[in-house]
């Protein structure tokens, strides 16, 4: 559901941008390419928080690292069926690097699950059974969120985002 809102939520961050734009311009106020560039990042982070799951949403615990695109998130599952997205955000140049480190170890009883890497209009299926995974995805001016679909899983998932 949250993918509908992202481009809503950038479309309004365009908008408000081209205005901060429009009056600096009117006024007389120019402003370099690096300094517009920024005010427009900013306006990005600002909504991208939107498309992650609420902390009371989630069925596991999450801690956040020194953003929302890394951390941990820990959660026992009991025949829940749901999507819990976990960590991400949209950034123009992320401050704290390009790179996410992931290592997902899930533990599964019954049903299904399926870890998924959303990157800009991509979605890259990371692991959908017992086991671990691990590696680096690159995340360089492209809205990430790394999502959990679950279909009446039971099981445990530990996950570690650097």
């Amino acid at each position: 559901m949250f993918i509908f809102k992202i481009p809503k939520m950038i479309f309004i961050g365009i908008i408000i941008f081209m205005v901060i734009l429009a009056i600096s311009i009117k006024i007389g106020v120019t402003l370099p390419k690096d300094e517009i560039l920024n005010v427009y990042d900013s306006i990005i982070q600002t909504f991208s928080s939107k498309g992650l799951s609420k902390d009371k949403d989630l069925k596991g615990e999450r801690n956040f690292g020194v953003d929302e695109y890394v951390g941990t998130y820990k959660a026992e599952y009991d025949n829940y069926t749901g999507t819990e997205t976990v960590f991400g955000g949209t950034a123009l140049h992320r401050k704290n690097g390009d790179h996410i480190k992931l290592t997902i170890k899930i533990e599964k009883q019954s049903g299904n699950i399926n870890v998924i890497s959303k990157l800009g209009e991509n979605e890259l299926s990371l692991i959908s059974d017992d086991g671990e995974y691990e590696d680096t995805i690159y995340i360089d001016g492209m809205n990430y969120y790394l999502s959990i679909n679950l279909d009446n899983f039971k099981g445990s998932i530990y996950i570690i985002s650097e």
